[in-house]
């Protein structure tokens, strides 16, 4: 029985792996989203739902059509609607006349989401499922490492493409690795083999700007839905990263951790001022990075958010403020299946082009 999910960006590797080490053969890879994904999941998504229900509903469509009939995604008792997702997606389905079965994978509950997952495994034992779940949010941390590393060299590279083939392979290799610690030794190596593969410019990191993305999580993450906004960002000479991950959820070796505070849970604590308590998406974090990413001496932070998403409105209502007392540049972007790039572009332009100037005023004092 075919299995899928939705494609998730570079986590859509971390997809893989936790379904692999469950023992499935059968997973079938999501495609990467395209315009007709979209349409298809605008066709018969609700007209004002969040666009990653679109685009997820749309991705569902396709793989179902190419044999799938299981399929996984988030679900359970969340902060905002992504956790009823499946269950509407289930209904729509089943009106258009697919059979299958749906996975709701619970991913605020580390008891639930074993069940879940011995459930999907190959007829694994509980101890068995641990591994398999311990052994994916290992390989996740250096996922989100090549990430990083990618979003930095990419922005400095001599040679074009050099960083996105490199990124590939390093993933690739993260994803077929067997043994834990074979994945540690070569986890160790890879800033290493990022700086001697590929060869700067060691002007432009004197002078790059570096810049945080955050937002909501989906959309933060696809590239598909953001209009890959790392890449043009780094292709303007900008270094960027991720303020969130997957790795903040499924991490439990480091949630468990008491020796360890996750930059979310700081983030959660600095924006406490501002926002008493936790109000869905990834509302508190966002305004948690503002402080955080200020004091770490980045230069700004880009939000992004789904059409509709009213927990990241909430943070686009309180942001300004926090970005004047903390006199953090905050640019906040909404996207839908019909932004275009052009004006996208034109922003993110016009935004480096303020934080080059201010950067330059602040070195000529």
């Amino acid at each position: 029985m075919p299995f899928t999910f939705p494609h998730f960006g570079s986590l859509t590797y971390v997809f893989e792996i936790i379904f692999k080490e469950l023992g499935r053969t059968d997973i079938m890879l999501p495609n990467k989203p395209s315009r007709k994904t979209s349409e298809l999941g605008s066709r018969y998504s609700p007209e004002f739902v969040c666009t990653p229900f679109k685009l997820t509903l749309g991705t569902f469509i396709e793989m179902l059509d190419k044999g799938a009939d299981e399929l996984g995604i988030g679900g359970g008792n969340m902060y905002c609607r992504f956790g009823l997702y499946w269950p509407v997606q289930k209904l729509i389905l089943e009106d258009l006349g697919y059979d299958f079965k749906f996975f709701p994978i619970p991913i605020y509950d580390a008891f639930d989401l074993l069940r879940t997952f011995r459930t999907i495994s190959n007829n694994f034992t509980v101890w068995e499922t641990i591994k398999a779940f311990r052994t994916t949010w290992i390989k996740t941390r250096f996922i989100e490492l090549v990430d990083n590393l990618h979003f930095k060299y990419r922005a400095l590279e001599l040679e074009k493409n050099q960083a996105d083939r490199l990124a590939e392979e390093t993933h690739r290799k993260i994803v077929d690795i067997q043994g834990l610690g074979n994945l540690r030794r070569y986890g160790k190596k890879l800033p290493e083999l990022f700086d001697k593969t590929i060869e700067i410019d060691k002007k432009k990191k004197k002078d790059a700007l570096k810049i945080g993305v955050c937002g909501e999580i989906y959309v933060a993450l696809e590239p598909t839905l953001n209009l890959d906004i790392h890449r043009k960002l780094n292709e303007l000479g900008v270094i960027t990263k991720n303020c969130i991950s997957l790795g903040m959820l499924i991490d439990f070796g480091r949630k468990i951790n008491p020796f360890k505070t996750l930059p979310y849970k700081k983030a959660r604590r600095v924006a406490k001022p501002y926002i008493g308590q936790r109000c869905g998406g990834e509302a508190q974090e966002n305004i948690g990075d503002i402080i955080l990413y200020k004091k770490k001496k980045w230069d700004g932070l880009i939000h992004l958010y789904p059409f509709t998403c009213m927990p990241e409105i909430i943070t686009r209502s309180i942001a300004p403020q926090v970005s004047r007392e903390y006199d953090m540049p905050f640019l906040s972007l909404v996207v839908d299946e019909h932004t275009g790039e052009t004006g996208f572009q034109t922003r993110l332009e016009a935004f480096v082009d303020l934080l080059s100037r201010k950067k330059d005023k602040m070195l000529a004092r």
